[in-house]
């Protein structure tokens, strides 16, 4: 019989027998095993002081040595080299002590009388690709122990009765208790959970356990035999003798072991993000009451500067010469910017807290997109544009916001008047594509660089043009891209630079509307 084994084999052979030894000795030999040495002695005691010496790859053991009898042999020999296969060898055709002995860790069990050579190295060979095989799962084993020890988030394997198999380091230390103290206990005990009745039944027995998210995700999993995924919760535990509410993220994993279901239970620590995002809400909530606070404070005293400038331009006061007349212009235009720039940041709070409410009624697009073109056909004309409006024919009535939208292509028309140089164009079209109302807003102007188009909707934005000055909130675009979204539209932008621009609003139809 040829052999796959390439290392020359140092064999220790165990037996009180000469005639047996001899034997053995000579089927060895004769055998197409690489054999290196033969070691024989007649007693454990002197078995385990070669073993403690030298360097063997195959034990023979008899059974029945002067100074140890039976199974007790095989363990003594484990101890003293564990990674050496045994093979035993035995006078009795006896299977259950065949079964006892492969138990014990023992590779094969041959019986005296019925060795010839070919069985012997079938026998070796085996052995030892056996002995290998185990030490290369058992290194695999420790090195999963290992990382499944090593991983921050707390892991458990609970199996149908939902009970806890393993834990790894994490859960020790999230309920500073040892292994033996959490595993073979339900799972709501395993984590000290307060809810959960401290004996043999655990988590389902309690009225309170019935109502527990991790429960719910385990059993859930169980029964659908798919992963259960981010489930929050917030149990009530006991670790160190103190009660613990923490912020626990849960995912849940069915998975098979030796036949029988089980689930991977992932938790996750999330209280100090939780924590993070309460005060996070806090500040935010804080902000925005501030900014509306300050922002209406504002709005009144400035309307009131803007009616008194008004009535002194208007003359009511009494005459004013030219001088004056430009310094009441200047200021009155500052204070129209100064009034866009509050309602720009009182409208953008509003969208960004989801407070804004949409007045939702059926428009007439025509009659909207002409009040658009009189309103900035004088701006563009006073900067030396042609404004021009383009409608399809039949445009249906749509569903929307008619403020909101005018808004929208108020601040679309603004800044493509704003950025487009005299003499050029800006183009308003309407058109009815598909299940959409598509406005584009066009113009012949700056256009934007590349690499910012993917900014221009960014709160307080604004692109930067060397040696050129564009005033202006950075909010308009954001808000404008908000109000799409709220009514179940989108933008987008299309620009070259120093050719112009093209922002495309789409609003969504069913049957004709929104």
């Amino acid at each position: 019989m040829e052999s796959n084994l390439v290392k020359p084999l140092n064999i220790l052979i165990v037996e009180d027998d000469m005639g047996d030894t001899k034997l053995l000795h000579r089927l060895l030999h004769q055998s197409a095993l690489p054999i290196s040495d033969v070691k024989c002695v007649e007693r454990l005691d002197m078995a385990l002081g070669f073993l403690g010496k030298g360097d063997f790859d195959v034990v023979f053991l008899d059974l029945g040595l002067p100074d140890s009898r039976g199974i007790d042999s095989v363990s003594a020999v484990n101890a003293k080299a564990p990674d050496v296969p045994i093979i035993v060898l035995s006078g009795l055709d006896d299977a259950e002590m065949g079964v006892t002995a492969v138990q014990k860790g023992v590779e094969d069990y041959l019986v005296k009388g019925q060795v010839d050579s070919d069985l012997l190295a079938r026998a070796v060979r085996y052995a030892i690709e056996r002995r290998q095989v185990r030490k290369i799962l058992d290194r695999k084993q420790k090195h999963l122990e290992a990382i499944f020890d090593a991983i921050p988030i707390g892991m458990l394997l609970v199996d149908e009765n939902l009970i806890v198999r393993r834990v790894n380091d994490t859960i020790r230390q999230m309920v500073h208790k040892d292994y033996l103290e959490i595993i073979n206990l339900r799972i709501g005990n395993a984590l000290r959970c307060i809810n959960s009745t401290h004996d043999k039944k655990g988590c389902g027995h309690s009225p309170a356990c019935q109502l527990c998210p991790m429960v719910k995700a385990i059993e859930s999993a169980f029964k659908s035999q798919q992963p259960i995924r981010k489930v929050e919760f917030r149990p009530m535990l006991k670790a160190n003798g103190e009660e613990i509410t923490p912020w626990l993220s849960l995912c849940v994993v069915p998975t098979e072991i030796y036949g029988q279901k089980h689930v991977v239970v992932a938790i996750d620590d999330i209280t100090a993000r939780k924590e993070t995002e309460k005060k996070l809400k806090e500040t935010t909530e804080m902000k925005s009451q501030f900014i509306s606070t300050v922002s209406h404070e504002l709005r009144t005293p400035l309307t009131s500067i803007k009616e008194g400038v008004a009535i002194v331009l208007d003359g009511v006061a009494g005459e004013i010469n030219e001088k004056q007349k430009h310094f009441l212009d200047l200021a009155s235009r500052n204070i129209s910017r100064l009034a866009a720039l509050i309602n720009d940041v009182l409208d953008f709070q509003k969208l960004d807290a989801g407070k804004m409410k949409l007045n939702l009624q059926e428009n007439d697009v025509r009659q909207v997109a002409e009040e658009i073109y009189e309103t900035m056909i004088l701006p563009a004309k006073n900067k030396g544009l042609e404004l021009s409006l383009e409608l399809d024919e039949n445009l249906p009535k749509v569903t929307f916001d008619r403020d909101r939208i005018i808004q929208v292509l108020t601040n679309l028309v603004s800044n493509a008047i704003k950025f487009t140089p005299q003499a050029g164009q800006v183009r308003l079209s309407f058109q009815k594509q598909n299940d959409e109302l598509v406005i584009r807003v066009s113009d012949t102007g700056m256009g934007i660089p590349k690499e910012e188009l993917p900014k221009i909707f960014e709160r307080f934005y604004r692109v930067q043009w060397p040696g050129k000055e564009i005033k202006g909130t950075g909010l308009g675009l954001a808000i404008v891209k908000k109000i799409a979204i709220l009514h179940g539209g989108r933008i987008e932008v299309e620009s070259k630079l120093d050719h112009g621009s093209t922002f495309s609003v789409f609003l969504p139809l069913i049957d004709g509307h929104p």
